[in-house]
């Protein structure tokens, strides 16, 4: 199997990979990871090369100069087809698509006469593909190239986005896989790393506006050191919202007691999460955060008001973290105030490692596997209209519009929240 990936850089999409590469590794096989942009976290690229074969798409440019590569703009650049159809080959001739831009170069594949036994494409955030009001060629040829895959190639990581996607771009998806965003599974001990008595919330993760829990606690911190004098926020992570949530916590007064630890390595978690009184997070994290027994509340993304579905052992399969999956909301303060009885933060503990035991990595890979060793049909794909030239002008002028302010519709696309319900979902093919 070889996997599109934007970057490797210390994010979901990266930390994913590796644990996917790891459990591959552990039977017997290497997947192969082609990376699009030539941004690399060095750590992680050493790590990942472990477990998994390596590539960089600039190594089969055809004359396109290297600092082209550094960016979006190598999904356009002339490429060599020969080598390219050989590395497909070589990992299986499954090709696994993360993003936007990935599909466009999965087309550009098709197009040269790349053979491909299967295809998938993995839904690693609600918004990557469904979005709206960024009306450049390559953008809605992304959307209608997404549409024209086989429903049999969707990989959705829970059930909302599976409902969502289904509405947005009018398919039947019911034969798409759901399957966990899985995490490697620390070996339970016995007990919990956290401790009941602790004054630490601990929350991880890139500081982007969509992740509206940050700003929540931060508002809601004075009060809870009410009731627990002495309670501290550690946010571990960067990102283009730091300044603001730096911002907030002066405005709040808890500037003193709001602590920004900067961007940790995967392999740091537990050593973070050990002695913390609760997490408050999404993606990943709090998976990795419950495993290791702590409570943690879902940080549901972009919900304007400091709501939550509760703790992550609260809600139902697979969806946590999107707004509208119509599970009922409670306050994150309400829940945080209720650990403070100590056989409540315990039993809270026990039911939050349980259910992550639902989204092990195995579990996954599994998924993965079933879906690779099925031919793909792309019939609907192969004929759905597209040119690269076409899609790199466009891409160039909507960079000098979000460069001048005139939109950022398409660089914010994962602060739209959910856009199911729009009725501007772009055409199954153009």
């Amino acid at each position: 199997m070889l996997f599109l990936a934007n970057v490797l850089e210390l994010n979901g999409g990266t930390t994913f990979l590796l644990r996917v590469a790891r459990e591959y590794a552990s039977r017997g096989q290497r997947i192969g990871v082609l990376v699009m942009f030539d941004i690399f976290d060095e750590k992680l690229k050493a790590q990942l090369s472990e477990c998994a074969d390596l590539y960089r798409l600039g190594d089969y440019s055809s004359g396109a100069p290297a600092p082209l590569f550094g960016s979006q703009l190598a999904t356009f650049m002339p490429l060599d087809f020969d080598p390219i159809n050989e590395l497909i080959s070589r990992h299986g001739g499954h090709v696994h698509v993360m993003g936007v831009f990935g599909v466009l170069l999965l087309k550009r594949f098709v197009a040269a006469g790349v053979t491909l036994k299967s295809v998938s494409f993995g839904i690693y955030h609600q918004n990557e593909i469904m979005y709206r009001n960024v009306g450049a060629y390559f953008s809605k040829k992304a959307q209608a190239l997404f549409a024209a895959l086989p429903a049999s190639s969707m990989v959705f990581f829970n059930e909302l986005n599976k409902r969502s996607h289904a509405h947005f771009f009018d398919r039947d998806y019911s034969l798409s896989e759901i399957l966990p965003i899985g995490v490697e599974l620390p070996e339970w001990k016995g007990r919990s790393v956290g401790d009941a008595d602790s004054l630490r919330i601990v929350s991880i993760g890139n500081l982007h506006p969509f992740k509206a829990y940050n700003a929540h606690i931060i508002r809601m911190l004075g009060r809870l050191r009410e009731s627990r004098p002495g309670l501290i926020y550690e946010i571990y992570g960067s990102g283009t919202n730091e300044l603001a949530l730096k911002a907030l916590a002066q405005e709040h007064g808890v500037e003193h007691c709001v602590e920004f630890k900067g961007v940790i390595g995967y392999s740091d978690i537990p050593k973070v999460l050990a002695g913390s009184f609760a997490f408050v997070g999404s993606g990943t994290s709090i998976i990795e955060s419950s495993a290791l027994g702590i409570p943690s509340i879902v940080g549901i993304e972009s919900i304007p008001e400091p709501m939550t579905y509760g703790f992550l052992s609260d809600v139902e399969g697979y969806s946590y973290n999107e707004m509208g999956s119509g599970q009922a909301l409670v306050s994150i303060e309400e829940k945080l105030l209720s650990l403070t009885d100590p056989d409540t933060w315990t039993a809270v503990a026990n039911s939050c490692r349980v259910k992550a035991e639902t989204f092990s990595i195995v579990h996954t890979v599994n998924g993965l596997e079933r879906i690779s060793a099925e031919s793909s049909t792309l019939s609907d794909f192969r004929s759905c209209g597209y040119s690269n030239c076409l899609a790199f002008l466009s891409f160039l002028v909507w960079g000098v519009k979000e460069k001048t302010g005139f939109s950022s519709a398409f660089s914010m696309r994962r602060e739209q929240g959910s856009v199911s319900d729009s009725s501007s979902a772009p055409a199954r093919k153009a």
